[in-house]
């Protein structure tokens, strides 16, 4: 072959230098777009999501005689009746008992499907209620989180609220007609199709947040969690104590799943490459120049990753920070009812205030961690330790010290600050999954969440057995001390195995297809 000809074929190479010359470049900056959208799906997503699930933990007080003898009377004097279910016969008609005592007449041929009843459920029974979420939740977990994985966090998200919507909007019918085990069969289904949302968040947030933006946009996302909580809390409170009655909360939360689902069936996307109406600079500077081409993705590295010990430090802190979480979300309301003396409708309102100081303090945690690295004031690995250990030390000492305190205001002061404090493992551990793995992130949370959801499935036995008595201070003293004990361990283990590197199994295989002069396409596989 001639000198001539040789350089002819040589020149039709795909060169890194021909390559980059038809790739874009990064905009250095992009003002709001639809990556905003994005995240504003995801944090009502999270937002409705926890709301269905976590109201159960007041509204369960509200659907439960109080563990003492009721007494009902009447403008004229006292009834003398015996109570079953929180109903009376007097005078041959058919009388209940609401949880502020209010007494009303219930005619005989609906009695059965009287939703407005309350039930006459130990706290052993609504801890089995409580339970039941997390075993739909386990069961489901790695399951969804690897359909998230592959298939995006779209669909999973789409079940969650239609599923949740409907589940919430019949549980008032199903409790009347099967009693406690019926609610619990509505609980594990609820957990089921819950299964997969911190999963498809994840892996919608590592397409959708630049590296520049990851730290307040997955802070904005996951206050959801404590949004949603709050919202549950005010609005079962509200509704159990007024004329509405407790089956009113499950009505209103399974009306704003359907909701949710609607907007997310029209408004949301997997990844801006499935975006149709994303424009070109968006999308380029959300993704890069790697991502402009077409990625077959490989297999998630189940080996290496059971065998890195930075994820294990993640998954440590991960199972003990949502251990934490559940603890205070189910059992902040009975604590508050039973020891410090508030009634239902107080109790939901001050149960409400820790989460309302996270929701606050998640952005803070956010914009600040993303100020003082992308300036360089301190490493990635260190803002991500300080975060996170902040965020588990303080909620752990908070517990401590209310379970000493006498005082209410005091006690309500320290569970504001212990739950606001806990929105730091959102800058935490949450994102140094992506740091660790941008492409399984998904799969780590749902691994993570499934070792959480296993542990918490234990909570409720652990509590029955050390609280028999939900007014025993003494009690909630020694479940309080073991969980700070349990956060202490879990976060050295976390600070000492951290690492914010991207892990050598986080790998892909990428085919790169661009345009030349002539409307062909050149492809260069493995390209950097």
């Amino acid at each position: 072959m001639k000198e001539s000809e040789r350089e002819s074929q040589y020149q039709k190479v795909p060169t890194r230098e021909l390559i980059k010359e038809n790739i874009p470049e990064i905009p250095v900056s992009y003002g709001y777009g639809f990556r905003h959208v994005q995240v504003a799906l995801l944090l009502l997503s999270l937002t409705v999501a926890y709301a269905a699930r976590a109201h159960i933990g007041l509204t369960v007080v509200a659907m439960s005689k109080p563990p003492r003898n009721t007494s009902i009377s009447n403008s004229s004097g006292p009834i003398s009746a015996s109570i079953y279910n929180n109903t009376v016969e007097y005078n041959n008609e058919t009388l209940r008992s609401d949880i502020n005592g209010t007494v009303s007449k219930i005619g005989k041929d609906d009695s059965i499907w009287n939703v407005y009843m309350t039930y006459e459920w130990p706290k052993s029974i609504q801890e089995l209620i409580l339970d039941s979420f997390f075993l739909g939740y386990f069961l489901m977990m790695f399951p969804t989180g690897m359909i998230a994985q592959r298939f995006g966090g779209k669909i999973p998200l789409q079940v969650c609220m239609l599923v949740n919507g409907v589940i919430s909007i019949v549980t008032p019918f199903v409790a009347a007609w099967g009693g406690w085990k019926a609610v619990c069969c509505c609980r594990v289904i609820q957990g089921l199709s819950q299964a997969g949302v911190y999963p498809s968040i994840q892996t919608v947030l590592s397409k959708w947040a630049p590296a520049s933006e990851r730290g307040r946009f997955a802070s904005y996302i996951y206050s959801g969690s404590t949004i949603g909580t709050v919202i549950a809390f005010q609005s079962s409170g509200a509704l159990s104590s007024s004329k509405a009655g407790w089956p009113a909360t499950f009505w209103l939360f399974g009306a704003v799943c359907i909701a949710a689902f609607i907007l997310l069936t029209f408004f949301a996307a997997g990844s801006p490459t499935e975006h149709k109406k994303i424009s070109e600079e968006e999308k380029t500077f959300i993704l890069g120049r790697i991502d402009d081409g077409v990625k077959t993705r490989m297999a998630t590295p189940w080996k290496q990753i059971l065998l890195s010990k930075h994820v294990w430090g993640a998954f440590a802190v991960h199972v003990a920070s949502g251990v934490c979480f559940v603890f205070f979300i189910t059992q902040t309301p009975t604590y508050m009812f039973y020891i410090l003396g508030f009634n239902i409708k107080n109790s939901g309102i001050l149960s409400s205030l820790p989460y309302i100081a996270s929701i606050i303090l998640s952005v803070v945690y956010g914009i600040v961690s993303d100020y003082c690295t992308n300036r360089g004031i301190v490493s990635l690995k260190t803002a991500r330790i300080a975060c996170n250990s902040l965020a588990q030390i303080g909620p752990a000492l908070c517990l401590v010290a209310v379970s000493f305190t006498e005082n209410s205001a005091l006690a309500v002061v320290l569970l504001v600050l212990g739950v606001g404090l806990l929105a730091g493992v959102h800058v935490g551990w949450m994102l140094n999954y992506i740091d660790l793995s941008p492409n399984f992130s998904g799969s780590l949370m749902a691994l993570g969440n499934t070792l959480t959801s296993f542990t918490s499935l234990s909570q409720p036995i652990l509590i029955s057995n050390i609280v028999t008595d939900v007014r025993n201070r003494f009690q909630w003293r020694i479940m309080m001390f073991l969980m700070a004990t349990i956060i202490f361990i879990t976060n050295g283990i976390y600070a000492s195995l951290i690492s914010t590197d991207v892990q050598p199994w986080d790998q892909i295989e990428s085919k790169v297809i661009v345009g030349t002069s002539t409307g062909g396409a050149l492809s260069a596989k493995g390209l950097n």
